[in-house]
């Protein structure tokens, strides 16, 4: 049912989130490049204002120190019988490069319960829940012996 509409004016309000070793200013600098200052005949002569009201940088997790990881592969292999398992995802969690950069030199576990039928962030998002009891001990053990 949609049809040919013209508008006065259009707000848009972009939230990204960045791959992990990828510098916001960088993106900042290339959106405005494309949108702005190399405008083609696509935009029909439209006016394209840009502010950016935050920005930050893609999270890099460092390595974990040996200390450490020997401490999360016994305790994972205590609580859930097995070695860990380190997949490089959720990187581009916003608040963990503030963090990183707010308590430097700080040791972070970034953890999650996600599986392939998940869904995450979706309204029919779900949970194991006998797994993350298991985590939620893993991470106890963690912490008491760090």
């Amino acid at each position: 049912m949609a049809g040919n509409a013209i508008v006065k004016q259009i707000k848009l309000r972009l939230s990204m989130r960045l791959a992990p070793t990828q510098k916001g200013a960088d993106v900042e600098a290339q959106l405005r490049k494309v949108l702005i200052e190399d405008q083609k005949d696509d935009t029909f002569g439209a006016k394209i204002e840009m502010e950016v009201v935050d920005i930050g940088d893609g999270f890099c997790a460092p390595d974990m120190d040996d200390n450490l990881k020997n401490i999360v592969f016994e305790s994972t292999k205590e609580i859930f019988k097995r070695e860990p398992i380190f997949i490089g995802c959720g990187g581009s969690i916003p608040f963990m490069e503030v963090m990183q950069r707010e308590f430097e030199g700080a040791a972070f576990i970034v953890t999650g319960v996600g599986f392939s039928d998940s869904n995450a962030h979706s309204a029919n998002e779900n949970l194991r829940l006998n797994f993350c009891a298991k985590l939620t001990s893993a991470v106890a053990v963690i912490l008491s012996k760090f």
